[in-house]
């Protein structure tokens, strides 16, 4: 049968009746009579009594902040045979739920249970007057079943908001291990049914984009729809969010009113205002040299761009001519060509696209070379895609002021293609996404369900605050950056149009780009980023092995297969104008256990290394501006011998541009203190021992990554610290 609860609510003034909460209330067995009694904090649990039907149940509530509730609530068990029915636990003036406490209690039963599947947790108002701390987080349930002497975790590690009610169960099972079992069918379908609903999805046909959860306000006066509680910050990390907000605008914006930037040495003022970054680019003027530029592009915040050059491109004529002089060995340049020492970094999908007024982008192509010294140096840049007498080659032989403004104008194109594309499409995006699709299919009792939850904490929850702030129209993108708004949704477009989801694939990545051979040395994102890929790789093959015996066991999971099929279709739809079919590289259906293995792989390599890698050097790079600023404010040069240090200072944002590019950048850069580091799983949702043991060996190679990454760190003048384990979170939460 279905019970239908009536409450009363009102909105500025105005009462309504409204239906909270539809709940199935029949699991096909009948209730028995139930008499419960509580035991008291501090004795031992479970409590040592005789026998008879008698089930001790221990729930603890969550330690962070607001976790605990003072409304009514209610416990229910559900056995094979006959279910207690709700047992209400506590009410406003009763001590339960509170925060980072547990509660004990025993259920006397007439009727043998038969073994308890499932518990149902319900959080009820308990009085008409407002409550702040009205949902409740529970972390698990412990029963102990004296009949059976069988003692289960129930993990559950979820929000129970007010009104609402949750199932969960013990094991981790796919739908073929509850097959014929009508109650735990039911719990599972029920689960999918509920966050269908909850998690409904907001497709971007204009930008091409992979879809997202839908978070928006139904008209121009309401405000936006509340993301689930499950997906919300919780409260520690709000805290630090709008701390470290504060601290970015609030540093930086007083001590500069009055400066204006007419100086090289103002702009290491503006880096240094909020704090001074951990490897600083204008240390010792290390961002002019060619060394350092070479560097970035392969350790820096988008290391993902250079690719060997087998050939010079007909729109790029470099001549051997040219560059001779920085061919240091001696050979030509077609020699070092074939040698696999030359590279090429072409960022021709930024040509053509619009710009603010008085601002300019480029739309560079940059030539590379491994000296003698193995350090990677450019030795001709392009600023624009279409050759020509206006658009000249810049090489290191040039005017100081010349070849410097051309890897200005270099890194600005690629600081701005980082940001919408490297970093919130094939990072932020494609998680949210991966996210949306796994909420929406798979029960939480689901292996490939509590493997990939860890990797989607609060990515709907920081996403959400982009579309509102930074990536909005007339938001904080469109105002720093010289392509502004009509750019930014055309450089997106393209983007998604071109995106596949092995775009995050290291292992793919690096061999389309042809940089995978020992040719090109100092690839440090490359050497971490593989152990991490692999170790990763590792430990999924082992979780998947745990709970799928054969290949036919997937293929006929039909929870897995409705997975693939919905984000196939509704998460990565091909819209008109793109390159890709729909799914964008994810399959329509998982035919084996390697195909799976491959895809939850991506899914946390790319939730937790690659946004890492990504993202976590931003503050480093961008905090000094004339490294690879947001803006230019005057035209591309047409010529050379014109440039000038007045020339460079002229191109360079504007005071109050510069302030907001790094205060962003030092926003997206810190960690929470509620932080939830790689291989890191405070919340157990695996109950069975080989997949607790599985996570402890995870853990185990990723100590010994660090280790190495650390002994190596020592020999490099900037160390490479973007990959340590200690420092990738789990999933995308800044």
């Amino acid at each position: 049968g279905i019970t239908i609860f009536i409450g009363w609510s009102g909105t500025k003034g105005t009462a309504f009746w409204s239906i909270i909460k539809a709940r199935m209330s029949d699991f096909s067995v009948p209730t028995t009579d139930t008499t419960l009694s509580r035991i008291a904090q501090g004795n031992p649990f479970p409590p040592d009594i005789a026998s008879g039907l008698t089930y001790a149940v221990r729930i603890l509530t969550g330690a962070e902040p607001l976790s605990g509730t003072r409304n009514n609530v209610f416990l229910e068990l559900v056995g094979s045979k006959a279910r207690t029915g709700r047992v209400r636990l506590s009410g406003m003036w009763n001590d339960t739920a509170n925060q980072g406490s547990y509660d004990d209690f025993l259920l006397t039963c007439k009727d043998d249970l038969g073994g308890v599947l499932v518990i149902v947790l319900e959080n009820r108002k308990s009085l008409s007057l407002p409550e702040i701390n009205s949902s409740w987080f529970v972390n698990f349930v412990i029963c102990h079943d004296y009949s059976a002497e069988k003692k289960q975790n129930f993990p559950c590690y979820r929000w129970i908001d007010e009104g609402d009610f949750l199932t969960f169960t013990s094991n981790t099972t796919t739908l073929k291990d509850v097959k014929g079992n009508a109650i735990l069918e039911s719990q599972r379908q029920g689960q999918i049914d509920q966050r269908r609903n909850a998690y409904q999805w907001q497709k971007f046909e204009a930008v091409n984009l992979p879809s997202a959860i839908d978070d928006r306000a139904k008209d121009e006066t309401s405000n936006p729809r509340l993301l689930p509680s499950d997906e919300q910050f919780g409260a520690v990390k709000s805290i630090d969010f709008t701390k470290d907000a504060i601290t970015a605008v609030g540093n930086m914006v007083f001590p500069f009113v009055f400066r204006s930037m007419d100086r090289l040495t103002h702009y290491e003022y503006v880096a240094e205002a909020i704090k001074v970054p951990e490897f600083p680019t204008y240390q010792i003027s290390r961002w002019v040299r060619d060394e350092e530029f070479g560097r970035q592009m392969l350790n820096g915040v988008n290391p993902v761009v250079i690719q060997k050059c087998l050939s010079i491109p007909t729109n790029f004529p470099v001549t051997n001519e040219m560059v001779k002089g920085s061919l240091v060995r001696g050979f030509s340049l077609e020699d070092e060509i074939k040698a696999g020492r030359v590279y090429i970094c072409d960022l021709k999908i930024m040509d053509g696209l619009p710009c603010k007024d008085v601002s300019y982008c480029a739309a560079p192509l940059c030539l590379l070379y491994v000296d003698n010294n193995n350090n990677l140096v450019p030795i001709a840049i392009q600023l624009k895609q279409t050759p020509g007498s206006d658009n000249p080659i810049f090489l290191p032989s040039d005017h100081w002021a010349d070849w410097t403004l051309a890897k200005i104008y270099y890194q600005s194109a690629h600081n701005q293609f980082h940001q919408l594309s490297s970093h919130y499409l094939s990072c932020h995006a494609v998680m949210e996404t991966y996210g949306v699709g796994t909420m929406r299919n798979l029960p939480d009792a689901h292996p490939v369900q509590k493997l990939l939850r860890p990797h989607f904490r609060y990515t709907m929850a920081i996403n959400s605050r982009a579309r509102r702030s930074l990536i909005n129209d007339g938001g904080v993108i469109d105002q720093i950056f010289a392509i502004g708004g009509k750019g930014k949704n055309e450089l997106l477009r393209r983007a998604g149009a071109a995106y596949n989801i092995h775009w995050t694939n290291i292992k793919k990545n690096l061999e389309k780009r042809g940089v995978c051979g020992k040719e090109l040395p100092g690839y440090y994102y490359r050497e971490d980023g593989m152990k991490l890929w692999l170790a990763t790789e590792q430990f999924v093959n082992d979780i998947i092995n745990e709970f799928y015996s054969t290949d036919c066991d997937v293929k006929e999971d039909l929870e897995l297969q409705n997975w693939a099929n919905d984000l196939h279709v509704n998460g990565f739809p091909s819209y008109i104008g793109s390159n890709n079919p729909d799914g964008h590289g994810f399959p329509d259906s998982i035919k084996d256990k390697a195909q799976l293995v491959e895809l939850c792989t991506l899914i946390i390599f790319t939730g937790s290394a690659q946004h890492a890698a990504i993202n976590f050097g931003q503050y480093d790079m961008y905090s000094y501006v004339p490294n690879a600023p947001t803006d230019m404010r005057i035209p591309l040069p047409t010529a050379k011998g014109k440039a000038d240090l007045q020339t460079l200072l002229n191109a360079l944002p504007d005071k109050n541009t510069s302030i907001l590019s790094v205060a962003v950048p030092y926003l997206l850069s810190q960690f929470s203190r509620s932080e939830h580091f790689l291989g890191d799983y405070p919340r157990e949702r695996f109950t069975e021992e080989n997949a607790k043991d599985v996570i402890k060996r995870f853990k185990d190679v990723l100590a010994g990554i660090e280790g190495d990454i650390l002994e190596r760190n020592k020999t490099l003048d900037v160390p490479y610290v973007y990959l340590l384990p200690s420092r990738i979170p789990n999933s995308i939460t800044i």
